[in-house]
C-alpha cells in the first residue's frame, strides 16, 4: 500500500485544474520515460508512478474517491483490506512518533525452545539469525561505488528542486540525494543491504516462561540508509516436561505408588528440578495426598524465592494379578475387618439407614 501522494508525484496543488494536471503529466512523462533514460535504473519506477497518478487525477470520479481516501485509495476501486488499514494506522503512528528521524531497520523475531531444566537454572544459548546487513561495498547506497552513480542533471548535484512546487523542496528526480543510480552494486544488487547469518549469544534468565520475549537491541535488520538498525526479539517456548506440571513458580508431580506402599508406608524416590530426592510415605496414606517440598520449585524471573514442589501420590490398582497375588489379596480381604476400612464402613452404615419416606409409611 506504500504509494506516494499523487499530487506530489505530479507536482501540482490539490485544487489544480484538469489542464494543469495534464500539462504536468506530459512534461514529467517525457522527462522520465524509460526510453529517454536508459542508464537511470529508477526511471521506469518513476514513470509508472506518474502514469498511475495521472490516470487517477484526470478522472473526476476517481479523483473524488482519492481525495476522500487518500493513502487508502486503491486504483482497482476495491475498498482497503484489513491488512492495508492496519498498515496505514501503523505508519501514521510511527511517522508521528519518529517525525524528523531517519528510517529504521525492521525488527526480527526468533523462537528458542528450551527444556524445563533451563527454566530452573538459566542458561546461555547460541543462535543463528538470518538478517539484512548494510552493504559495505556501497555503504548502503545501492550504487556501484566506482561507476554506479551520476550527478543528477535536474538539481546539479544539490539535491534541491529548481522548480517551486508545492509539498516538495527536494529534487523529485534524485529524492534529494544529488545523484542518480546508473549501475547497481554487484554485492547487494542495488538494495543497499544483503542477507547474512549472524551467530549471537542469548542469555536466558532462570524462571522464564513460554511466551516471554528477550530483546537484543540493534540485532534486527540494518536500515537501508543511515537509520538505526531494528531489534531482535527472542520468543521463548518451554518444552512440556514428562513429569513436571508448571503452576507459576510451583511445580506439580503425580507420583504413582502401590497399595502396599500406601498401606504400610515406604520411602520412595521422587524427581525435583535439582535432580531428585527421597520422601517418606506414612502408613495409611490416601490416594491424592499431596506432599509439599518448600523452595524446590522454580525461581522468579527477576530472582527472589523459589516456588514449591507439590508431590501428589496416586495409588495404582494393578490391572491384572497372577494366581499367587490373587490368593494373597483374597486372604487379606478376609482378614481385614471394617476397622481397616472406616470410610467404607461409614458408607455402608449410611446406606442401611431407612429413608424418611420409609419411616413415614411405617
Amino acid at each position: 500500500m506504500a504509494r506516494r501522494d499523487y499530487y506530489t508525484v505530479l507536482g501540482v496543488h490539490r485544487d489544480a485544474a484538469t489542464d494543469e494536471i495534464k500539462r504536468s503529466f506530459r512534461e514529467l512523462a517525457m522527462r522520465y520515460h524509460p526510453d529517454r533514460n536508459p542508464d537511470d535504473l529508477d526511471a521506469e519506477k518513476r514513470f509508472r508512478e506518474i502514469v498511475e497518478a495521472y490516470e487517477t487525477l484526470s478522472d473526476p470520479e476517481s479523483r473524488a474517491r482519492y481525495n476522500r481516501l487518500g493513502p487508502l485509495y486503491r486504483p482497482d476501486g476495491q475498498p482497503p483490506t484489513p491488512e492495508e488499514l492496519n498498515e496505514f494506522v501503523a505508519r501514521t503512528v510511527n511517522n508521528w512518533l519518529r517525525r524528523g528521524t531517519p528510517d529504521r531497520g525492521e525488527d526480527l523475531r526468533y523462537t528458542v525452545v528450551i527444556p524445563m531444566e533451563v527454566v530452573s537454572t538459566g542458561a546461555e544459548r547460541q543462535i543463528e539469525v538470518p538478517r539484512q546487513v548494510r552493504c559495505r561495498r556501497c555503504e548502503g547506497e545501492g550504487a556501484d561505488p566506482e561507476t554506479g552513480r551520476r550527478e543528477c542533471s535536474d538539481c546539479g548535484g544539490s539535491g534541491r528542486s529548481k522548480q517551486r512546487r508545492l509539498f516538495r523542496s527536494a529534487c523529485p528526480r534524485c529524492d534529494g540525494k544529488g545523484w542518480i543510480n546508473i549501475q547497481a552494486c554487484q554485492q547487494c544488487g542495488g538494495d543497499g543491504r544483503h542477507g547474512n547469518v549472524e551467530l549471537l549469544k542469548v542469555r536466558i534468565p532462570a524462571g522464564i516462561a513460554s511466551g516471554q520475549k528477550l530483546k537484543l537491541r540493534g540485532k534486527g535488520n540494518d536500515a537501508r540508509h543511515n537509520g538505526d538498525p531494528g531489534d531482535l526479539f527472542v520468543l521463548i517456548n518451554v518444552e512440556p516436561h514428562p513429569l513436571f506440571q508448571r503452576r507459576g513458580k510451583d511445580l506439580v508431580v503425580d507420583v504413582p505408588i502401590t497399595f502396599a506402599q500406601a498401606a504400610l508406608g515406604a520411602e520412595i524416590d521422587v524427581p525435583s528440578p535439582s535432580g531428585g530426592t527421597t520422601i517418606r510415605i506414612p502408613a495409611g496414606t490416601d490416594s491424592g495426598k499431596v506432599f509439599r517440598l518448600a523452595g524446590q520449585g522454580l525461581p522468579d524471573t527477576g530472582g527472589g524465592r523459589k516456588g514449591h514442589l507439590h508431590l501428589r501420590v496416586l495409588v495404582e490398582v494393578p490391572p491384572a494379578l497372577d494366581e499367587a497375588a490373587r490368593s494373597a489379596l483374597t486372604e487379606f480381604s478376609m482378614l481385614a475387618d471394617d476397622t481397616a476400612h472406616p470410610q467404607r464402613a461409614a458408607f455402608l452404615e449410611a446406606m442401611s439407614r431407612p429413608t424418611s419416606a420409609e419411616g413415614d409409611s411405617a
